[in-house]
């Protein structure tokens, strides 16, 4: 089920039909019902598995309606950009993909925002789902336990609830200050449970003219990161024949398929020194320049433009250019 469709009201029947997580309850179920004494909370685990739904059941015991009451906030920011949030009687949800490269500032005044709101309400309590932690932005993610530091002195009381795919990125004064509970991915047997089915036959076969295609199209699409990394490899190392638009081309295949760019660079830097290109004494000027390069990316300029311009590096530093 994808949130952007679906309403609150639905992942809760769901949930509660077909909970496929229920050995995380007892851990939930023994948090501080009063949501003036309750612990942050990091849900983590791969895309596609649940946390959100497991966030929504979580956070309707603090709702006094159960999440049936459902409402979208507007915000502008800086008088030109439109951001559209969804928010309950108890809780606020920030997609922190959505925010930008100006995520660090979006959130600052989006945080004040919601701090209005909290304190127009009897209990001035509430919650913060921050979906999509994994893509938070850098700087913002430097201050972001400056965020989670206690409001008594406002009489105010905000609980977090972070929903990533993954936990070793975070600092640990944020990690200090949450409950972090994993959320594996559902084995075969668990939807073969709840669908009641033991095959899955939802293709029609009529359909397929060729299985050799089919088995080409799966498999290329499964690897779909090793390709291209190596296909950028390619163009590394044989430089004489880089062709500027093809190559950029090949780059804006990384954001047409969603990769993770952190992984991309480490792949081809991996790859490079694996097949000796990259020799001992340059791995920590290139590691220095990858610094400086994660740092700027989708920061201050187009993201492309600081990919090829990292990409010329190695070009530059393997064949010995300068």
């Amino acid at each position: 089920m994808k949130y952007q469709s679906s309403k609150f009201e639905d992942y809760i029947q769901k949930c509660n039909k077909f909970n496929i997580h229920k050995e995380i309850l007892p851990l939930l179920d023994s948090v501080n019902n009063n949501i003036k004494e309750t612990n942050n909370l990091i849900l983590y685990g791969p895309s596609g598995t649940g946390k959100y739904t497991q966030a929504l059941n979580y956070i309707k015991k603090f709702s006094p309606t159960d999440l049936r009451f459902e409402r979208k906030m507007n915000f502008r920011f800086d008088n030109k950009s439109d951001f559209i949030f969804k928010i309950s009687d108890i809780h606020f949800e920030i997609d922190m993909s959505l925010l930008g490269c100006k995520a660090k500032l979006v959130f600052n005044d989006l945080y004040y925002h919601i701090l209005d709101v909290l304190s127009s309400r009897p209990n001035c309590s509430g919650i913060l789902l921050c979906k999509n932690f994994h893509t938070i932005h850098s700087e913002l993610l430097e201050i972001f336990y400056s965020y989670m530091q206690t409001l008594t002195h406002k009489n105010l009381n905000l609980v977090y609830i972070i929903l990533t795919e993954s936990v070793s990125f975070i600092p640990n004064n944020i990690l200090n200050r949450c409950m972090v509970v994993p959320i594996k991915r559902p084995t075969k047997s668990s939807y073969i449970k709840i669908t009641n089915k033991s095959q899955f036959n939802n293709h029609e076969l009529s359909s397929i003219k060729n299985i050799k295609n089919l088995k080409s199209k799966i498999y290329n699409l499964n690897n779909l990161d090793k390709k291209i990394v190596d296909n950028i490899f390619d163009y590394i190392i044989n430089y004489q024949t880089i062709k500027f638009l093809e190559l950029r081309d090949k780059l804006y295949e990384i954001f047409i398929f969603n990769l993770d760019v952190h992984h991309f660079t480490y792949n081809i830097i991996k790859k490079l020194i694996n097949e000796g290109y990259l020799k001992e004494q340059h791995i920590d000027k290139v590691f220095t320049k990858l610094h400086n390069f994660l740092k700027l990316y989708n920061n201050n300029y187009r993201p492309i433009y600081h990919l090829e311009r990292f990409i010329f590096y190695l070009c530059i530093e393997i064949h010995g250019l300068q």
